[in-house]
Order: C-alpha cells, then structure tokens, then sequence
C-alpha cells in the first residue's frame, strides 16, 4: 500500500487493536475463531494468498463462514493438491490468469535453461512404485549410501554441474530431494567437493531456518539441499540455479519448486536447470511437466520434444541429453502407443490418492493426452468399468453417443453447455421440453455427429427420449459439461444479428451445430454443404468457416486458400477460385453494408483435434470490407465488429 501505518497484524502473539485493515495467517485465524468475534460480513474485500490449498481444512473456516462482498484468491499453481477444482469457492471463474508461459513471454518470470541430464539409476523397477507414485524409501535407498548406484549417480551429478555452468563453486542453487538422509546426504556430497552446502529440511528449528536463509543471502552457503520445504513462502530472488535430484510425482510441486529460481535479481541473467532423467516407471507420466512449459496451443507434446521444443517463450532453452531424450521419447510414446494401459493404470492411481472414484475433470488435470483422443475409444463409464474390473455399462445407444460425447471436450459456450446439462438431466427424470427445435438439432448434430437424416431420429422428441434411455451416457456427459464450465475461459455473450440465434461469441462449434443454430439447416434438410462459404441467399447472410492452418492431404489445391489474422481485429481471407470480380457475389461483398448483407466468420487453426475434427471459434460478423484485390481468388481483408481471442490471434498470427 506504500503506507507504513495501514493495517495491522493478527499472527502468532500479535494482537490488533482494530480489525477494519487485517493482515492475518491461516493459522491465527483459526486458533482465535475469528468468524465468532466478527459478522460474517465484516469485510467489504478478502484476500487469500496461496489459493490452492482451499480444500485444506485450515482454509475451510476462512472460505465458508466469512462472506465478503469481494473474495479474491491469489496462486501460481491453481490446480489443487488433491486434483479437484479451487474455482467452486471463487464464483466458478478466474478473474485474471497468467500462466507460467505467458508470465515468460511477457518478461515477468526470469527466463530458464533447463537440462536434461541423463540418470545412470533406472526406476522401471515395480518396487519403486506404489499407490500410485513413487515409492520414497526406494528411492531414498539407491540415491544414497555408499554403494555402486549412488556414487554413480553422484559422479553424474556432479561431471552436469561442471558441464553446464561456468562455475560450480559460485553456484546460488537449490536441490530438490526425495527425503531428509537424501538432502543431508547431497549437502555431505557437496562440501566435499568445496561446496558449501546445507540441509535446509523440516527438522530445522525456525532460528536455524532463518539463520540459514541469511547465509545464503550472503553467499557464505552457495546451495541448499531440502524435500518441499522451499516449495512456497520463501522468496529467495538469488536462486540462479535448481536440481531436481528426484522424480516429482505432483505437477504443481514442479512448477513451485521451478518458481524458487524464476524470480529476477540483478545478480541472474537466467535460471539453470539441471533435471536428471531416469528411465521411469511405466506408469509414471513424464509429459507433463513438459507440456506445463510451453503454451496451450502448440504441437503434441511428442513432437515437442522430437522438434527440440519450438514453441518455448522467448529466451528459454529446453536441451534434453541423448539418452534422457530417448527416455523421455519412449515413455511418451509408451503411453500414447497402449492407451488402454495408460488410461486404466492412470485412473487406479487417481483412486488410490483419492479414495474415491475420480471424475472426468480428475483425470484431464493429470493427463497431457487430449480428452477427446481418451473418449472416442471408450466412454467414461467404460473406461472406470475396465479400470475397476466391472461389467461395462449396457445404455442401448452407447455406440451411437460415445464420440459426441468424446467432442464436447472441445466446446466452449455457455449456452451449449447449459444446453447439455439440461440433456444430462434427462437421466433424473427432468424436462428437456423447453428447448426450442434448432437447439435439439444442435445437440443432436454434436452428440451423433451426424445429420438426423443419418440417424433415423426424425423430430426433437425422438432425440430426447433415445438420449434418456442411456443412463451412463447422460452420466458421462454431467461430468464433461461440469469440466468444460470449469476451464473454459469464454464468457456469456451474444451478438447482435439481423437473424436469431443462439451462438455466444467465441464460442466452438461445428459446421453441422452452426448451420442448425443460425436455421440453415432443419430435421428433414442437410442445408448448404458448401466448403469454406455458408450462403443462405434469402436472408442474405455468409458464413465463412476458415482453417488458418491447411494441409495439402485435407484440402484440394483449389480450397487452400492464404487465410490469415493481420491484428485481433483485421482477416485476410481469400473468396472461392470460381469469384471473379464481375460475379454477383462478389458485387455482394463489396457493397455487403449497402445491400443488407451479413458476413459471419468462424475459424479454427486446424481441420483435426486430435483424433476428432475441430471446431471453428464464432469471431462474430465482419464490421466493414478493409480492401478487396485480386481475381479468382478476390484478397480480401475484413475488419471484425470483435476482436478474436487473444490466444487464438498469436498461434495463427505466428503461423506454427
């Protein structure tokens, strides 16, 4: 607040003498109840910092008895430690996010060299694994002693350090380890070789923690050696270099334990980062801490590695060493090749931490394989039926639904989303009646994939009540409308249109769910199956759907039109090859504000989502014409009455 006398403390034995400006631990809120001395809503704002232990019990108090017209939390890892959702206790929404690529990319987080090193200790072993992650005290029993193993490993440790920074002795780092004897261990290692080192560790008092973060201030200490201890709470800027000496089982540990070094200081030009890679468990996911890495939208993360990691912010380097490449490769590729072991051995350790049967969000929060590629081989019911060695469910249309389903994971609406959950409804004997007939169609066209003319389901009643009869399938979708409400960052937000419909701006959708939103086609009719151009003549409107990305093998060389975003606001987009400029549409497009016209875009970066096509992003109607050169095909550049998502602009405006 730039304000030494704002506010005052409520920790330990510190005692306010007024509540109105309150800085106060967890802990003291807890221990003096302070939700009996003051009204629930005593407070006009709260803040709580480390968000991401909502479901804690100590933060429980905090979250449910104080009712503050503004809650506001604050996290770098907003995935949950136990893998469930913080958003329910905050509105259901992010207000402001930035994640770990962006905060890169915009210059807020020092930028990172982080190495691969290969580990001469292999873990496939069974008996490093149990309950679901690695078992500690193995690990603890071959990462140290006086053994063949350990000192291998030390050697290995320390031929990275000398390979890897310019001077080891001057390092200002931290090491992660498996255990305490480990960080003791490591530290014994290190001042052996010259370096001073500590175990900084939970059976440190807090007089010797305080005394040892003031040494390494200093530089009298140049590493500390700990378990989770420096996870969070310490701000140590200094830290130019981080160890990672053992596997790391929970994303958001990683990303902590990597944001012990991101910090900036003028002493740093960048973080080092030696991580030593093992041959790993087969049930253990490597990728993921990969993919947290780089941006959303990127290529999949086997080919990140196999391309040496192209889409890495600015300034940043991932090297992987041959060997550790090769490890990282086929333990990737492993899970990718036998997803039914992948999948099924994922969702036992899921309900081996949790101890209870995890839902569709649980597993997406731990997996780096697109959901759609999980559930258009088996839906959800399937998949935990197999996993949990049960009968598979008997819904008479499982077949007919299992891949509509698998494809709302790449919806975005709101207004669809509630659409379906009133479909998932069906199964508690609710009324899906108030729907209007083009909102069925829609839905019919998302959850089949197909036309009804391809279906033999000939009116929106008939849809409903088929739907009904599959109780797991509706199951199956309540629990994929609830993930998809909970990431999807798009908002309520309808165009103003010269024709009704019911499409939120930004939202996904296919060409079968566009042409039955905006009526261009009916239960009995397809409507257009034009390619790139919706044309409803009549009502003169065009709908341009547009892949910016386009591969030879997907598009014939007369539909491989040069379409592109110039800024969030401005298209290029190339008309049909059969428009010359004395065609009458393209008389309608230049003069498209004279005659009435309304030209709609919807885009989408490729044709494939993983093993299902993509859905276009509605960006909304064109404002005006910008410029129109060219003949057969006419160039043209379209200003947009919205910008397009900001995300979406920079993957297609980089073009890769």
């Amino acid at each position: 607040m730039k304000d030494p006398n704002f506010g005052e403390l409520l920790s330990g034995n510190s005692s306010p003498s007024s509540y109105d400006y309150l800085f106060v631990t967890v802990q003291s809120f807890r221990s003096r109840r302070l939700w009996e001395i003051l009204a629930a809503g005593f407070f006009d704002f709260v803040v709580v910092d480390e968000a991401h232990h909502g479901a804690a019990n100590s933060y429980r108090e905090l979250l449910e008895k104080l009712r503050p017209a503004v809650l506001l939390g604050l996290t770098a890892t907003p995935e949950r430690m136990d893998g469930s959702s913080i958003l329910p206790d905050f509105g259901m929404r992010f207000a402001a996010e930035i994640r770990l690529p962006e905060a890169l990319e915009e210059k807020l987080l020092c930028p990172f060299h982080y190495f691969g090193v290969t580990d001469p200790v292999s873990l496939q072993d069974d008996r490093f694994w149990r309950s679901g992650r690695y078992n500690v005290q193995e690990l603890e029993n071959v990462y140290t002693g006086d053994h063949v193993q350990a000192n291998q490993r030390l050697d290995a440790i320390f031929s990275a350090l000398n390979r890897y920074l310019d001077s080891p002795s001057s390092i200002r780092g931290v090491g992660f380890c498996v255990s305490i004897k480990h960080a003791c261990y490591m530290a014994d290692a290190f001042r052996e070789k010259g370096i001073a080192a500590f175990a900084l560790v939970s059976s440190c008092s807090d007089e010797e923690r305080s005394k040892t973060v003031r040494r390494f201030r200093s530089g009298e200490l140049r590493i500390l050696f700990t378990v989770d201890l420096l996870s969070e709470g310490f701000d140590l800027p200094e830290i130019d270099t981080v160890l990672f000496l053992r596997p790391t089982d929970s994303l958001t540990v990683f990303l902590q334990q990597l944001g012990r070094g991101l910090r900036h200081s003028t002493e740093k030009d960048c973080l080092t980062v030696l991580d030593f890679v093992a041959q790993t468990h087969r049930k253990y996911s490597v990728s993921r801490k990969y993919a947290a890495l780089l941006p959303k939208r990127r290529y999949r993360i086997d080919r990140e590695v196999e391309l040496e990691f192209p889409h890495l912010p600015p300034g940043c380097s991932i090297l992987l060493e041959r060997q550790a490449r090769e490890h990282v490769v086929d333990s990737i590729r492993r899970a990718l090749r036998n997803l039914t072991a992948y999948v099924t051995e994922t969702i036992q350790g899921i309900m081996t931490e949790l101890g209870e049967v995890p839902s569709i969000g649980d597993f997406a929060a731990v997996t780096e394989i697109p959901m759609g590629d999980v559930l258009s081989k088996k839906t959800w019911s399937e998949w935990l039926a197999l996993a949990s060695g049960k009968e598979p469910p008997a819904d008479p249309d499982i077949d007919l639904f299992r891949r509509g389903i698998a494809a709302v994971s790449d919806r975005t609406a709101p207004t669809q989303l509630d659409q379906l959950d009133v479909l998932a409804d069906l199964a508690a004997g609710a009324s899906a009646t108030h729907l209007d007939e083009s909102a069925v169609l829609g839905l019919h066209q998302l959850l089949t994939l197909k036309h009804p003319t391809d279906t033999g389901i000939t009116e929106p009643r008939d849809f409903l009540q088929r739907i009904a009869g599959n109780p797991t399938v509706l199951s199956d979708l309540g629990e994929m409308v609830a993930w998809r409400k909970d990431v999807s960052s798009v908002r309520r937000r309808n165009v103003e249109l010269p024709i009704s419909c019911a499409l939120d701006l930004h939202g996904a959708y296919s060409s079968g769910e566009i042409k039955s939103a905006l009526h261009l086609a009916t239960w009995e009719e397809k409507g257009s199956m034009g390619v790139g151009v919706l044309t409803a003549k009549d009502r003169k409107l065009y709908v341009h759907l547009v892949t910016f990305r386009k591969e030879e093998k997907d598009f014939a060389p007369s539909t491989l039109y040069n379409d592109y975003p110039i800024s969030p606001t401005l298209l290029h987009w190339e008309s049909q090859s059969t428009v010359a400029r004395s065609h009458p549409t393209a008389d309608n497009y230049l003069r498209f504000t004279e005659l009435g016209y309304t030209v709609l875009f919807f885009v989408r970066l490729t044709k494939r989502s993983g093993k299902l096509t993509a859905p276009f992003v509605f960006l909304g109607p064109a404002s005006r014409l910008v410029s129109c050169e060219g003949e057969r095909p006419l160039r043209m550049v379209w200003e947009l009455a919205h910008a397009m998502p900001a995300d979406l602009y920079e993957q297609a405006r980089r073009g890769g």
